[in-house]
Order: structure tokens, then sequence, then C-alpha cells
């Protein structure tokens, strides 16, 4: 009996201790260093996507499939519901995207994916698609305040999504605001978003350019959100170390999240799955 109580005490040391050590090993800052690398280590993507982007006051939900080859670029996406399809293939078309729309299902239309056809009520362009983008937005607001990390990103503990056990990382920003920004020369929304590391459709929004995708005027005032949120919610697969969920919130609550389901990274395309005349397409 003696025996079997130290077993069974040794037993629980066991699991706690274990417990515990498993809990302890990894810090918020290897976590996103684990995911920062994997993103880095993506090749190719395909995923679904559920989207929700704020609008003015109101919410729009999409549901979309997306194929992604980042070296040459090539992008195929597809959205069901819409019945719209996508596919931009680097060095070809001019540069422009292959869009056929099921309102029109007999006409392909090539489209200039920064346009305003193409960015109409979208938050952000084809280009974004992918993990990367995420990866460079999270990295860049890492570097602007590297000694801060602890500071804004914080280990909110395990959480399942789509039967993936995952890690749950809140980012707060509480120094979120807006600055007044004076343009240069040859400068758009989109190379200034970049260069501060904030929302293209937010600073359009905001400036009354949502219908304007060209050169600004040198010398103009905008304001900038900065940085992208106040506030960010991400859900990071233990297995992969891939964001599966992202959540942002700016000071009127939810803007944008994304969540993918399906994902497969790294396997290789059949060698004509980017050109139109694809046996699953509709173009």
């Amino acid at each position: 009996m003696q025996l079997l109580r130290a077993a069974l005490c040794f037993l629980l040391l066991f699991i706690f201790a274990g417990a515990d050590t498993g809990y302890k090993s990894v810090s918020c800052r290897e976590i996103i260093e684990q995911m920062l690398d994997s993103i880095k280590n993506v090749r190719t993507q395909r995923y679904n996507v559920k989207s929700t982007e704020r609008v003015g006051d109101h919410l729009l939900f999409a549901e979309s499939k997306i194929k992604i080859s980042f070296n040459p670029r090539k992008i195929y996406f597809h959205n069901p519901t819409k019945n719209i399809e996508v596919l931009w293939v680097a060095g070809s078309n001019n540069g422009d995207a292959i869009v056929r729309s099921g309102s029109m299902p007999l006409m392909n239309f090539n489209l200039d994916p920064y346009g305003s056809l193409m960015r109409k009520d979208q938050h952000h362009t084809i280009f974004d698609l992918g993990f990367p983008y995420i990866g460079t937005t999270i990295s860049n607001t890492i570097v602007k305040a590297p000694k801060d990390f602890d500071k804004h990103f914080q280990y909110a503990g395990s959480i399942v999504f789509d039967s993936h056990d995952c890690h749950q990382v809140i980012i707060n920003y509480p120094e979120y605001k807006y600055i007044e920004y004076i343009t240069q020369k040859g400068e758009t929304v989109t190379s200034i978003s970049a260069k501060l590391n904030t929302s293209d459709f937010k600073i359009r929004y905001i400036n009354d350019l949502s219908s304007y995708f060209g050169a600004i005027k040198e010398g103009k005032k905008l304001l900038i959100p900065v940085p992208y949120a106040n506030k960010a919610i991400v859900y990071i697969d233990k297995r992969s170390a891939l964001p599966l969920a992202i959540k942002i919130y700016d000071e009127h609550g939810l803007f944008e999240s994304y969540e993918f389901y399906n994902v497969v990274v790294n396997k290789t395309f059949a060698s004509d799955e980017f050109l139109k005349s694809y046996k699953d397409y509709g173009f």
C-alpha cells in the first residue's frame, strides 16, 4: 500500500510539474518569433477564409477560396457566394488581373489590382492575401518599439479554433492615435500606409479618398491612424505556428477579422493551376 501511495504521489508530481514546465517553456515573444519564422518559410498557400470588414457603419462578410504561389507571385481568388473569380500572375496580362463576375458570366475583365473597381469597399488589395502580409504588419509593429514588446504583446492562454489547439496572443496599443501627415511628391495612400505600417483603407475613408487611387498632391494634410490598430487578437496554431485567425479593433470596435480554414502550405500546384483555362475555373 505504501508503495502504491508513493507511486501515485510520484505520478501526480510528474503530471503537475510537467504541465507547469510546458506552460513556462515558451514565452509570448518566442511564440510570435516562431510564427514569423513559419510565415517566412511559406512558399505556397491554399486556404479558405471568412472575412469581416467594417465599411462605414456596416460589417461586410465574405467567404473565399484562395491559392497563392509567392515566388514568382501567382494569385487565384474565388468568392463562391458572389461567383467572382480573380486570377493574377506576375509578368503577365500587363500587370492586370483577369476578373470574372457571375453577373456577366460570358465576359472576362482585365482590371488594375490597385484600381477603384477592385478596391471598392475592400480593406486590402489581392497582394495582401496570405500570411506574409500579417507577418510583415506584426514584425514592423515590433521594429518600431522593440523594447516595448512585453508592454504590447500578452499571452492569453490556449484556445481551440476549428479543432486546432492554438496559442492566443493579444496585442494592445493604447498609444493608438491619429497624426497629421504632410504628403510628399509622388506619394499615394498605398505607399504612405506601407511607410507608416497602417491601414490603407482607413486613410482613404477618414480623408475622403475612398474613390481616389492615384498620386496625392504634394503638401496635402492627411489624418493617419498609427499604428495599425489599438488591439488585435491572434490565434496561432501550436503545431504549425501559423496564424489561423486575427481580429483587429480600433476606437469604434471591430474593424476587420479573418479566419483561415483548410490551410495547406508548401504543396506544389499543378502546372496549369494559374491559367484561366484550368479545369476548375469558370473564365
